[in-house]
């Protein structure tokens, strides 16, 4: 999807520095290329037939002499490259019409734009009655053809927008013609004319082998075809004009033929070498079958919603398409060259830039008879600057008010009301080609949109000419009794009469209006609640995910902050019993070393007390107590000579004291 949306951005605003003029060969092959892709991406109609498989429905080429006269073929092109046929999903289910209003059983689709420009649309359809040659021809010749013809806005229009002038034109031999025209659009009603200033590319060289078929001899034919790529392009001659709403439009338009008929060995196919096949008439390659593939998105600007104007596109896209085969078919055997009259389109490009100039609002007539007519032979419309013919004053200012206040609907209905001798002009081709931009049910529907006055204001004029009116109609009778035989007091009556009748209905429609206005509002405003509530149910349901999710988090981390607790009071835990036991091991070593050291000295003391007994024996033989006071005068003058008990005593005791103390000191 984003290689198909990628592709659309080639038909986004573009400044004419942008453009490089001494090598477009090459910027237009880019903008050919994806408009293949996007071509190529639009699903075909359903429930048809294989081309290898079909014939032509009709034995003569180009017999069709108007719409009606073109047939719907069932004929299905050949495959096109896996990849852009990998595309056609992105497109969705096609609209679903009556068969009236899709007599050529279009296949029309709708896609939302990821650039918030608006959604794009699409149609795609194949027709038989009138060939190949002669559609590439007629669309060549489409914009010349508005060229050449003088008036307002939108003078000479096929499908609705009309060339007031040329403003550049350049070629690549081999490749195709780049040019930027200032286009022009008169809406239906007193609403402001549109200009579009778009950068047209057109080339029958767009094709590559991805939309290419085996044929003869196992060849890859690219079939004959006619690209058009328009994209709105900001130039410098081209500031905006006064009395135009500046508006744009993006758009890709394919024509190809479906090959029914065997392909001539000659030429490799690839190109365009395409040679007519030897045989009668039925074997023309002018009666193979003609697919019609277009994509566009318009904005109108002026500030009209973007939902009225897709409303109205599908609509207005099958009814451009009737309008161009009325208008092609109406050539005959021939359709003239767009460089033919070149004298004539500089000369109506001048005067509609001269009149353009003279006017603050420009105006046009509707179109006549392009139906059956040859358009280069159709009545030239009035100038915008050519003055109305003059009326009698009350129906002027009451036609004035009508297409002041009132809507289209209304005033069409009042004009054909007093008016029933002129044309209808709502099957005009103007009408109903503007619908490309936005329908008349689009502009009923918003009065802002459309350029009408606020409701309240519309009625409190209307109720003025209506008092105004019956004035008029209490004089004129006032005049009629003092002198009925009066003709002019008796017209004066009469006009009055159908003037207040004319108020009457007119208020009454208005009304009608206004109540079908505020109904479309509040159905407006309850969709938008509906959307608002549903929106608010989705926060509400978003933000309790979040406040779940939140809870989820914090639960998770207070249990993984609980582990890493537990896991670090163990790991001290284990510290602690890891120093307890070393200091253990310590102790235990220590207790140790002082028994080994105990038993030493208790060893010691029980040898020394053997000694001090026998040593006490010997001295009491020898006469102990002198030796006793020789041996304390040796070891210190002062001291006390003990008695032989006492040294016995004492000598005695040194042991067990020692041993005691011993004891008592290692916790024996």
């Amino acid at each position: 999807m984003a290689e198909l949306h990628d592709a659309l951005k080639n038909l986004g605003m573009v400044d004419w520095s942008d453009v490089p003029q001494d090598n477009v060969a090459e910027y237009m092959q880019h903008a050919f290329a994806a408009g293949e892709l996007i071509c190529n991406s639009v699903p075909p109609p359903a429930n048809g037939e294989p081309f290898d498989a079909s014939k032509p429905h009709l034995e003569q080429p180009n017999t069709a002499g108007t719409s009606k006269e073109i047939h719907p073929s069932s004929v299905r092109n050949f495959p096109t490259d896996a990849q852009h046929e990998g595309l056609q999903k992105n497109w969705g289910k096609p609209y679903k019409f009556d068969k009236t209003k899709n007599p050529q059983d279009v296949a029309l689709y709708k896609m939302a734009g990821k650039d918030r420009h608006g959604a794009w649309f699409a149609r795609r359809s194949v027709h038989e009655g009138m060939g190949i040659d002669k559609f590439r021809r007629a669309m060549q010749r489409e914009f010349a053809h508005s060229l050449s013809v003088q008036g307002g806005a939108g003078a000479g229009a096929v499908r609705g927008l009309a060339a007031d002038r040329r403003v550049e034109s350049l070629g690549a031999e081999g490749v195709g013609k780049l040019e930027v025209y200032e286009l022009s659009a008169q809406f239906p009603g007193p609403t402001t004319p549109r200009e579009f200033i778009p950068l047209v590319m057109t080339t029958e060289d767009a094709l590559s082998e991805k939309s290419a078929t085996e044929v003869q001899g196992g060849r890859k034919y690219v079939p004959r075809h006619f690209m058009i790529v328009s994209r709105p392009i900001e130039h410098p001659d081209t500031p905006e004009r006064t009395g135009f709403v500046r508006g744009k439009y993006e758009s890709v338009e394919l024509i190809r033929e479906i090959p029914l008929h065997p392909v001539s060995a000659g030429g490799d196919g690839t190109n365009g070498e395409r040679q007519k096949p030897a045989g009668d008439a039925k074997g023309d390659p002018e009666l193979n079958p003609v697919e019609w593939i277009m994509i566009t998105r318009s904005d109108p600007g002026g500030g009209i919603p973007r939902f009225l104007v897709d409303r109205g596109t599908p609509e207005a896209m099958l009814g451009d398409m009737t309008k161009f085969l009325d208008w092609a078919t109406g050539f005959g055997d021939r359709v003239p060259d767009p460089e033919e009259d070149l004298d004539k389109q500089q000369q109506a490009s001048e005067q509609n830039a001269k009149a353009a100039d003279t006017q603050e609002q420009p105006t046009t007539t509707p179109a006549e008879g392009v139906a059956n007519t040859s358009p280069d032979h159709a009545p030239k419309r009035k100038p915008a600057t050519e003055p109305a013919p003059q009326q009698d004053g009350i129906m002027s200012k009451l036609e004035a008010g009508l297409d002041a206040y009132a809507p289209v609907a209304v005033s069409s209905g009042y004009h054909n009301y007093m008016h029933p001798d002129e044309e209808d002009s709502s099957s005009s081709s103007d009408s109903t080609s503007v619908n490309s931009f936005m329908s008349a049910e689009s502009m009923r529907d918003s009065p802002e949109a459309a350029g009408l006055a606020p409701p309240n204001a519309s009625t409190e004029a209307l109720s003025l000419a209506s008092r105004q009116s019956s004035a008029e109609l209490a004089f004129a009778g006032k005049a009629g009794d003092k002198d009925s035989t009066n003709p002019q007091e008796k017209e004066v009556l009469k006009v009055a009469r159908e003037r207040e009748k004319v108020d009457r209905k007119l208020a009454k429609k208005r009304a009608e209006e206004e109540e079908k206005l505020k109904k479309s509002q509040e159905k407006d405003q309850s969709e938008q609640d509906k959307v608002k509530e549903k929106l608010a149910k989705d926060m509400k349901k978003a933000e309790e995910k979040h406040r779940k999710e939140i809870e989820k988090l914090e639960r998770k981390k207070e249990k993984e902050a609980k582990k890493l607790e537990d896991k670090r009071r163990k790991k001290d835990d284990a510290s602690k019993l890891s120093m307890v036991s070393r200091e253990r091991d310590e102790f235990r070593g220590q207790l140790d070393s002082f028994k080994r050291e105990n038993q030493l000295l208790l060893g010691r003391i029980e040898e020394l007390q053997r000694e001090n007994t026998v040593m006490a024996g010997k001295l009491g033989k020898l006469g102990g107590n002198d030796a006793l006071k020789a041996v304390h005068d040796e070891l210190g003058e002062g001291g006390r000579r003990p008695s032989s008990m006492d040294s016995k005593r004492s000598l005695g005791s040194v042991p067990a004291e020692r041993n005691g103390h011993s004891k008592e000191a290692l916790g024996l």
